[in-house]
């Protein structure tokens, strides 16, 4: 249980930094956080916002050739090792367009008071999510899995500052 996040279900920050400890060789690192999180939290409750990072980590267990890592807070990283990592960008876009593509069912109106005669279906509508993306491979010029790491946090910037719900590689 110490290496798993209970919310998600995916690996946590401690398992990531384990397996960043041991890596060698050709990897690339992407860092992935739900645009506008803080905002939907406080829009529609932390209920609705710890579905959110559900389905988001379900999209995410998917990418094709990548581990999925629960980094923190609305932030997820993907470790894509050995040769995978040269086709790490498609796979962060195929990723990227399926948690847009997601529909999140939550309760309407956090904190109202609903009468015992509603039907609980009416009360549940769907909402989208996006997300951005940073991508960071290993070279010449990274040694270390941490530099990687700042390197795919930086790129998660540039993507979130050209707009958000896009790959931005490094």
């Amino acid at each position: 249980m110490a290496f798993v996040d209970a919310l998600s279900g995916l690996p946590n920050r401690r398992a990531l930094d384990e397996t960043l400890a041991r890596l060698s060789g050709e990897y690339a690192i992407a860092m992935v956080d739900i645009d506008h999180f803080k905002q939907f939290n406080d829009t529609h409750g932390h209920d609705a916002g710890d579905r959110v990072l559900q389905v988001v980590a379900q999209q995410l267990r998917r990418t094709h050739n990548g581990r999925a890592f629960r980094y923190g807070g609305e932030e997820f990283c993907l470790l894509f090792t050995g040769a995978r990592a040269r086709e790490a960008a498609k796979a962060c876009e195929e990723s990227r367009a399926r948690i847009e593509a997601s529909r999140v069912r939550i309760r309407s109106a956090p904190g109202k008071q609903r009468r015992k005669s509603d039907n609980a279906r009416k009360d549940l509508i769907e909402v989208k999510v996006t997300a951005s993306i940073g991508l960071a491979t290993r070279d010449g010029s990274t040694r270390y899995a941490s530099e990687v790491l700042k390197l795919a946090d930086q790129a998660l910037y540039k993507a979130k500052a050209k707009g958000r719900n896009r790959v931005f590689a490094r």
